[in-house]
């Protein structure tokens, strides 16, 4: 929007040019004796019209570089500057609407036969910039004095509380720029585009246009105002379920719940309530034979079939809402209610040391952004009990610290916290439906088959044997796709090499349910895989899923592989390109991708790419390639004009 806003401006200076040209031109066709006192007083009125006008343009540009300068440089002054410009912007845009139409040379033209017609428009046309440039000034001085509010760095609050204030004041001042845009757009739709040259039609009419994705922008921010307002407890206390997983123990969910944290949000003061080992939201578990005991719904029943399923078990789905909403169930009674959970594994956490810079941890040393995940997987192979106070120890002042940033690093977190989502590190639900939907539309929460694809697939691996070995497995894909007719048949390999020491752990093997979902189209499916006692839970709707126990996979180097085939119809697009997209497994980094393409006419082609987000493999008679899936989009608000 911004892009397009500045080619509006820069035209306005194109248009008032012509105008009063085209507006001389008009009067210079006449040959009667009074010509030469009309095209001084023409010239007079031109000279002043360009004046007002190209001012008027030269200060709006002003507001914008002010403005723009104060968002990089977070200088509240710089936006004080930015509206002092956009209010001489505006006057000189009203003085020359006000010029032109109080000129009584003007008001003659207007009424002299065979020339009326023509002045009148261009008279219109004048009018049309000149109002459109006073609208667009009085939206920059609004925007300019909500973003001098919000750059300020708060006092002795937290910035989270800053946030929410200006979004407070922003809703009530959006409705005055949304107006002021509109009368920017009733404005520009008074000017007539045939009186101006043809060379500079095409101008008007794309600046025209931007005014509507202007307006469409500010409907966005409307939207994602009541949003960030409901997040930030802005409409009352909400309590926020923290996991923290560890992938190297995998899960379904990501990774094992090993720790939790339990966030406050209240008028926009984030608090870390409490912290501490999972465990504390599920001992003491019931046994077979005692009230509420309930038996494990996956695999992992097999081997411990006593163990009552419990909140530390609860992300065997591989949708995030469903294991939200699983887990809500499990903790709310320990810890009261939960209007959101979020998962976060290592990863999340040493992104956020980068942003909040290193946390001294008694007994464990400084924690870095680079050291984090190492040494907490060191003490976790070993056994060590502070592994998980070192956990707890980082959670507190890392929540704080990240809720305190201030608000010049805003857009860096939210760039971090999308990086995260896209990779599946960071998956968060939350129970209000509206804040729900604006997650899962950018791209947050980790649904299954987020496009709605045709042709779809996920590989889920469950690392039940608990011992850490996915921190030292290594895996990579291996795809082969056939286009037999209608048919387009899958071979899935997964290659797994377990480099983990012997003898490091008591479980060193990797013993892993493996799951592969895809659409529910897919036909004749098969695996290598040894059958399950138990079965996992039904797939998600829409989809269906190949399901086994991969034989163990010893430490020290072994190899293990598991393979999949399944056929999909054909069904290319109008451009013929067929799609497959790829959905990434929480927890995981970035394992190879090798996909082989037969076009079905004896023509093979093949490349490769990393499954570190979500990926399409695109298919044409003449190629294959590998292309980014659905990234993670949330942005703040924006209230610059430029």
């Amino acid at each position: 929007m911004n892009s397009n806003r500045r080619r509006r401006l820069r035209s306005h200076k194109l248009l008032a040019a012509v105008i009063v040209i085209l507006v001389l031109g008009g009067i210079a066709g006449g040959t009667d004796l009074g010509y030469h006192f009309l095209k001084v007083q023409a010239d007079q009125l031109q000279a002043q019209l360009t004046t007002d006008l190209e001012s008027g343009q030269k200060q709006l540009e002003a507001g914008k570089a002010s403005l723009q300068a104060a968002n990089t440089k977070h200088d509240a002054t710089l936006a004080a500057t930015a509206s002092s410009q956009f209010a001489g912007a505006q006057a000189e845009f009203k003085a020359a609407g006000h010029l032109a139409d109080t000129s009584r040379l003007l008001q003659w033209l207007e009424r002299t036969p065979g020339v009326k017609d023509q002045v009148l428009a261009r008279h219109n046309a004048v009018d049309g910039i000149a109002a459109m440039g006073v609208a667009i000034s009085a939206a920059g001085q609004n925007l300019a004095g909500l973003d001098g509010d919000l750059i300020k760095p708060p006092s002795t609050d937290q910035a989270g509380r800053t946030l929410l204030t200006v979004l407070d004041q922003a809703q009530a001042t959006m409705v005055t720029v949304k107006q002021e845009f509109a009368a920017a757009k009733t404005a520009a739709a008074g000017v007539d585009v045939a009186v101006l040259p043809a060379s500079q039609q095409a101008t008007f009419v794309k600046a025209k246009a931007t005014i509507d994705t202007a307006l469409s922008g500010i409907d966005e921010f409307e939207r994602l105002v009541p949003v960030m307002t409901e997040v930030l407890g802005g409409n009352g206390t909400r309590n926020y379920l923290i996991e923290q997983v560890n992938p190297a123990e995998l899960r379904p969910g990501g990774g094992f719940i090993g720790t939790y944290s339990l966030v406050r949000a209240s008028a926009g003061s984030l608090s870390v309530v409490q912290s501490g080992d999972s465990y504390n939201l599920a001992d003491p578990r019931p046994l077979p034979w005692q009230k509420g005991f309930i038996p494990i719904p996956s695999p992992y029943r097999e081997i411990i079939p006593d163990t009552s399923w419990s909140f530390v078990d609860s992300n065997i789905y591989p949708d995030f809402p469903t294991n939200a909403v699983t887990a809500e169930n499990f903790a709310q009674p320990r810890i009261g209610t939960v209007d959101a959970v979020i998962s976060i594994d290592y990863y999340s956490v040493a992104q956020m040391l980068a942003l909040t810079g290193p946390i001294a941890v008694p007994g464990i040393g400084t924690l870095t952004s680079t050291n984090f995940v190492p040494t907490i997987i060191k003490l976790d192979v070993v056994g060590s009990a502070n592994h998980k106070t070192a956990l707890a120890a980082v959670a507190g002042p890392l929540m704080q610290r990240v809720a305190s940033l201030p608000s010049d690093q805003w857009p860096a977190l939210i760039s971090a916290l999308n990086t995260l989502a896209a990779q599946r590190h960071l998956q968060a639900y939350f129970n209000n439906p509206t804040v729900e939907a604006e997650i899962n539309r950018v791209g947050w929460s980790a649904t299954v088959n987020p496009t709605s694809a045709s042709d779809f697939m996920m590989e889920v691996e469950a690392n039940y044997w608990g011992n850490k070995t996915n921190y030292f497995i290594t895996r990579s894909y291996s795809i082969a796709l056939t286009k037999n007719g209608n048919t387009l048949h899958h071979v899935v390999t997964v290659n797994i090499t377990n480099a983990t020491v012997c003898g490091s752990e008591d479980r060193t093997s990797y013993r892993t349910n493996f799951r592969l979902f895809v659409a529910s189209s897919a036909g004749a499916m098969s695996d290598n895989l040894r059958a399950v006692r138990y079965p996992n839970p039904a797939p998600p709707a829409g989809t269906r899923a190949g399901d086994g126990w991969l034989p163990d996979v010893y430490c020290g180097g072994g190899h293990g592989q598991a393979v999949f085939t399944y056929d999909t119809p054909w069904t290319p697009s109008a451009r013929g390109v067929d799609q497959v997209y790829w959905q990434k497994q929480p927890g995981t980094v970035a394992d190879r991708i090798a996909v082989t393409w037969n076009n079905g006419t004896g023509q093979s082609y093949s490349t490769t790419a990393a499954l570190d987000q979500d990926r399409i493999i695109n298919l044409t008679s003449t190629g294959v390639s590998i292309t980014p899936g659905q990234p993670a989009q949330a942005v703040l608000p924006s209230l610059s004009l430029g």
